[in-house]
């Protein structure tokens, strides 16, 4: 048979009372015998979110503009340097669509100083050893050995929280609608040497909530990723309005431990049953293995995203049936 013959039947719409997150289950049938499918559907500042995508490098304002995620994580910066910024005018280009006004929620990492940001100074490691210099500012760590570029940082001191601070406010100014705190799990390197690391990061987490939620205008959103042991601190989920987790389901095409993975899914389920919004990004590249993926995070009440992990390219979800 040439022409496939795919039929879609709308089976319930269950809405979940007292939380942000609802379910439209959908059956398809097709030649190939899929599975149940659904969509997952959170509120977020009075639009439905049921999709979302992750694209930090090379990034095309035209690529943003004519997708229909309903919610991107991106950087603020073309290029991630300074002289890549998107203006406003930029960032509300890329918002823009002909069918509904997407959330673009900017990328910052909170616990890693990156060699190619604005604030960065190349006589800080000018022999680029990975040892900060004799002039590098005291806040300075040492280079990540898995991530060449990026270099530890002692979140607690004031002089690295200015600088994010600053960031915040290149953010802000140019039109995002939230922010994705990257490596907040930086904590964990110093938990032998610096008391109670976890909550010097919550609280920074919370000072940067604060700060946000204040000098920004209009419904600002502030998620996390990763870290996820934090939200049985009450005060840190009260800090937040979603989460988002990587590798949860699969490690590239391995599938996690299973003790691991579930207690991921129950920190997760905090935020679930606090009505924020959980994302899940996970880099599994067979078919199959994608599949799996976002059906274990329907399952779970999540929304997936199956990248690359350079994060480098927009994919397609072509899994869900259209919206």
């Amino acid at each position: 048979m040439n022409k496939k013959i795919k039929i879609v039947i709308i089976v319930i719409l269950l809405i979940i009372v007292g939380s942000s997150a609802s379910f439209v289950f959908l059956i398809s049938f097709s030649p190939k015998n899929y599975d149940v499918l659904s969509r997952v559907e959170f509120n977020m500042h009075d639009s439905v979110i049921d999709d979302f995508a992750y694209w930090l490098n090379n990034i095309n304002k035209e690529d943003i503009r004519n997708s229909k995620y309903d919610l991107i994580i991106m950087d603020y910066s073309s290029d991630g340097e300074e002289t890549g910024e998107f203006s406003s005018t930029d960032v509300n280009y890329m918002k823009s669509t002909g069918e509904s006004r997407k959330h673009l929620i900017s990328y910052i990492s909170i616990g890693e100083a990156e060699d190619y940001r604005f604030y960065w100074d190349e006589s800080w490691d000018a022999n680029h050893d990975g040892m900060p210099d004799g002039g590098a500012p005291g806040w300075l760590d040492i280079e990540n050995p898995e991530w060449e570029g990026n270099y530890k940082v002692k979140f607690w001191m004031n002089e690295w929280q200015q600088i994010i601070f600053e960031y915040l406010d290149r953010i802000i100014v140019a039109g995002f609608d939230g922010i994705y705190m990257d490596i907040v799990d930086a904590y964990e390197y110093y938990q032998g040497t610096l008391p109670n690391a976890d909550l010097r990061m919550i609280n920074f987490v919370g000072g940067i909530s604060n700060y946000v939620k204040t000098h920004a205008s209009g419904n600002f959103s502030v998620f996390v990723q990763n870290a996820d042991f934090l939200l049985l601190n009450s005060t840190y989920l009260g800090y937040i309005d979603g989460i988002g987790r990587e590798d949860l389901f699969y490690d590239d095409d391995m599938p996690t431990d299973d003790i691991w993975r579930n207690e991921g899914i129950s920190n997760l389920n905090i935020v679930i049953n606090d009505n924020k919004i959980v994302l899940i990004t996970d880099y599994p590249q067979s078919t199959a293995l994608k599949y799996d993926f976002y059906k274990n995070c329907i399952t779970n009440g999540f929304l997936g995203y199956a990248g690359d992990r350079n994060l480098d390219i927009l994919k397609k979800v072509d899994f869900y049936p259209p919206s």
